[in-house]
C-alpha cells in the first residue's frame, strides 16, 4: 500500500478535484497527475470520473476537506450526465474537456502563491459563464491537447500555456457578467432565487434562458447555432429577464412571437423558431417534460391544432382554436354570414389588398359556441327596461352587478339582453315571494324602498336572490319588478350603518363652542375641512366637518367659548378682559366668534393672574389624598 504522508496541502474555495490533484502531484514533485496516481494505487481516469471513493482518499493525502472536494467536484453520473455542487449538467452545459479560464483570476492566483496557486474554479466549466464577475472580463479557453485525458492536468496546461493566460489578463475587454451568470453562481452555492428556474435542472434553466432570449432578440428565422458567444450571453440576459416572473413571464414572451399567419393556418413551428426546434429535439428525461408540457398548452391554446395532432410528442385532445375556414364548416354556416358576423362582431377586419378577412384574434372553442347560438330572443336595453318595469339607469345596474349579463349583437352592434335570463330571474324572485294575499298592501315596492333608504335596486335585488330578506310580497297586478314589495325595516336591518368621518356643522359648532356661521367661515378659510356623508339614521346626504380637521384645529387655537368654561368666566366680559390685557383673538368679522392662537397662551393667562379653578370633587380628592400621605407618614 502506498505511503500517504499526513501533509495539509489546502484546497481552494470551489477548486475542481482534478485541479487540486494536478496541484497536489506538483508539491510532491511529480512530472503529471497521472503519475501521482499510480503512485498511489489508483488511476487518474477515475479521479477525472469522479469516484466517490478515491476522493476521500484524496482528501486524506492532501489533508482537504472530503466534503468540498466531492462538493466541487465534477462527478459523472450517467452517459453525457454529471453532477457539480449539486446542480445537474449535461455535455453540452459543462465543458469538461476544454478548459475555460479567467485570466485575471489566474494571474491573482500566481501573485498570492508562485508555485501552486493557479486553480480551477468549478463554475468557468459551465457553458453559460462567459464572464468574470470579480474582474469583468471574458472567460477564455487554452488551446486544446491531443489527448483528451491531458486537458485535465490543469496545473501543467497553466504552464504550458501561460504566456497565452498572461497577454489575455493584461490585454482584455471589458465584459460584465449577465444576471444569468449571476444566476448560476447563486444556484452553485445553493441560494435559491428564481422559484420557476430553481424547480428545474440547471442545464435546462440555464439553455432555456438563452434559447428564448436568442428568439426573442434576433428572431424565429436564425439558427441558434450561428451565434457568437456575445449573442448568446446577449440572449441570456434576455431571456433570464422574461423569466422573472417564472410561467407567467414565459407566457407572455411566448405571446409576443405569434405571428398574425397563426390566425389562419398551424405556424408554431416557424414562428418559436429556435426554442421550439430545442424542445423537440432534445432528449434531457422526465425533467424535461414539465417545461414542455407548458410550451405545448401554449401552443394548444394559441393556435388551431386540430384534435389528434402531435405536438412535441402529445396529441391534441380537443381542439381549442379554429381559423375563419374550420369555425365556418364546423358550424355548418355560410362563409359570408360568418365574415360578417366576426366583423360585426368586432373580431376581425377586412383585408383592403385581397378583400378577406383578417382575425383580431385566433378563435376558441367559446367563440364558435357563441357564434352558434341563436340570435333570437334579444332584447334591446329599452324593452329589457320595459319587460322588468324599471328604468334603464336600474337595468345598468343590473349589468354592472352581473345581475343580468348582455352581449353585441353581430348584426346590430348593441348590447342585448336575453329575454330568457329575464324570464329566469323574475322566476327566481317569484319563487322568494313570502307573503301572500293583501298583506303585502303593508309592505314598499322595491323602487320605493330603494329611494327611501338610499339602496340601489339591483343591491335589493341582490338581497332577495341570496335569502338575506325573508319577508317579499307580489302584487300580481304590476309588471316585473315593480310587483315586488319588501319590508323596508329589514332591509335598513341589512345595511350597515355608515360611519361619519366628522361632525354635522351644529355639532362641530357646540364642540368648539363657536356659532354656526363661525364654522361657514372657517371652512372658507381652510382651518376646517368639510366632507360629504350619509346619515346613520336617515341615509340622506349630509355634510360634516371632519374629525382629522377639528383635531388640528384645536391643536393649534383655542376658542373663547372654550376658554370661558374652562375659567368659568362668561365669554363676553372674559374676552374683552383678555382685550384689555393685551392677549387679542385672531382678526375676524363681525358676528364671528372669537378664537386664539394656543402657542404661548397658558404662559401669557397666567402672567395676568388668570387661573383655571379647581373642581370641588377634584380639590376633595386632593385632599384625602394628603391626609392619607400624611397618616402613612406619620405610622
Amino acid at each position: 500500500m502506498a505511503f500517504e504522508p499526513r501533509i495539509s496541502f489546502p484546497l481552494r474555495r470551489f477548486e475542481t478535484a482534478t485541479s487540486y490533484v494536478s496541484r497536489l502531484a506538483r508539491f510532491f514533485h511529480v512530472e503529471t497527475p497521472h503519475d501521482f496516481c499510480l503512485d498511489h494505487g489508483f488511476r487518474w481516469q477515475d479521479v477525472v470520473r469522479g469516484d466517490d471513493v478515491l476522493l476521500e482518499r484524496v482528501a486524506r493525502i492532501g489533508g482537504a476537506c472530503s466534503a468540498d472536494l466531492k462538493h466541487w467536484a465534477v462527478r459523472s453520473t450517467a452517459s453525457h450526465r454529471f453532477v457539480v455542487a449539486g446542480q445537474e449538467g449535461t455535455k453540452s452545459s459543462l465543458i469538461r474537456t476544454r478548459l475555460r479560464v479567467c485570466p485575471q483570476c489566474l494571474v491573482a492566483d500566481r501573485i498570492a502563491d508562485w508555485r501552486h496557486g493557479a486553480y480551477r474554479r468549478h463554475f468557468w466549466q459551465f457553458a453559460a459563464m462567459r464572464a468574470c464577475d470579480k474582474h469583468h472580463c471574458p472567460i477564455i479557453t487554452l488551446p486544446h491537447e491531443r489527448y483528451t485525458i491531458h486537458n485535465y492536468d490543469f496545473a501543467g496546461q497553466v504552464e504550458r500555456h501561460w504566456d497565452l493566460i498572461a497577454g489575455a489578463a493584461s490585454d482584455c475587454a471589458h465584459q460584465s457578467a449577465t444576471d444569468l451568470e449571476a444566476y448560476v453562481m447563486s444556484r452553485l452555492m445553493g441560494k435559491p432565487c428564481n422559484p420557476f428556474l430553481d424547480a428545474m435542472p440547471m442545464h435546462i434553466a440555464t439553455r432555456l434562458s438563452e434559447v428564448l432570449g436568442f428568439v426573442l432578440l434576433f428572431g424565429s428565422k436564425r439558427l441558434i447555432s450561428s451565434a457568437s458567444e456575445a449573442e448568446l450571453a446577449e440572449a441570456g440576459q434576455a431571456g433570464f429577464d422574461a423569466l422573472q416572473t417564472g410561467e407567467e413571464g414565459l407566457c407572455k414572451a411566448l405571446e409576443s412571437l405569434v405571428a398574425p399567419e397563426a390566425l389562419r393556418t398551424v405556424h408554431h413551428k416557424s414562428d418559436l423558431g429556435a426554442l421550439f426546434e430545442w424542445l423537440r429535439t432534445s432528449a434531457l428525461g422526465e425533467a424535461f417534460e414539465p417545461l414542455k408540457n407548458i410550451v405545448r398548452d401554449f401552443i394548444f391554446r394559441s393556435y388551431p391544432i386540430q384534435e389528434g395532432q402531435t405536438v412535441l410528442g402529445k396529441a391534441c385532445t380537443s381542439r381549442e382554436k379554429y381559423t375563419v375556414h374550420t369555425a365556418w364548416q364546423t358550424l355548418g354556416m355560410q362563409r359570408n354570414r360568418m365574415n360578417r358576423v366576426l366583423l360585426s362582431g368586432g373580431q376581425a377586419q377586412l383585408d383592403d389588398e385581397d378583400k378577406s378577412i383578417r382575425l383580431h384574434a385566433a378563435l376558441d372553442v367559446t367563440d364558435v359556441a357563441r357564434i352558434a347560438a341563436q340570435m333570437e330572443g334579444r332584447l334591446t336595453a329599452q324593452q329589457a327596461s320595459a319587460r322588468l318595469a324599471v328604468s334603464t339607469e336600474v337595468l345598468q345596474q343590473f349589468r354592472e352587478r352581473s345581475i343580468l349579463t348582455p352581449i353585441i349583437d353581430a348584426l346590430d352592434l348593441i348590447p342585448k339582453y336575453e329575454q330568457a335570463d329575464i324570464d329566469r330571474l323574475l322566476a327566481r324572485l317569484s319563487h322568494r315571494v313570502t307573503v301572500r294575499g293583501a298583506s303585502h298592501a303593508k309592505l314598499v315596492p322595491i323602487t320605493e324602498a330603494s329611494q327611501r333608504v338610499r339602496c340601489p335596486s339591483a343591491d335589493i335585488v341582490s338581497f332577495i336572490l341570496d335569502g338575506h330578506l325573508q319577508t317579499i310580497g307580489h302584487d300580481s297586478a304590476k309588471d316585473g319588478l315593480s310587483g315586488f314589495r319588501i319590508c323596508i325595516g329589514e332591509l335598513r336591518s341589512l345595511l350597515p350603518v355608515p360611519e361619519l368621518p366628522g361632525l354635522p356643522k351644529g355639532d362641530a359648532a357646540r364642540a368648539l363652542r363657536v356659532t354656526y356661521p363661525t364654522i361657514k367661515h372657517l371652512v372658507d378659510h381652510g382651518l376646517l375641512s368639510e366632507e360629504r356623508a350619509m346619515n346613520p339614521k336617515s341615509r340622506q346626504p349630509i355634510t360634516v366637518i371632519t374629525f382629522e380637521s377639528i383635531t388640528a384645529f384645536s391643536a393649534k387655537y383655542v376658542t373663547l367659548g372654550e376658554l370661558a368654561k374652562e375659567y368659568r368666566r362668561t365669554a363676553g366680559p372674559l374676552g374683552c378682559h383678555l382685550e384689555a390685557k393685551g392677549i387679542c383673538p385672531i382678526e375676524t368679522p363681525l358676528k364671528i366668534s372669537w378664537y386664539y392662537e394656543r402657542h404661548g397662551l397658558r404662559a401669557r393667562l397666567a402672567a395676568i393672574g388668570l387661573k383655571a379653578p379647581v373642581d370641588r370633587r377634584q380639590r376633595r380628592q386632593n385632599t384625602d389624598r394628603q391626609t392619607q400621605e400624611h397618616r402613612e407618614a406619620r405610622l
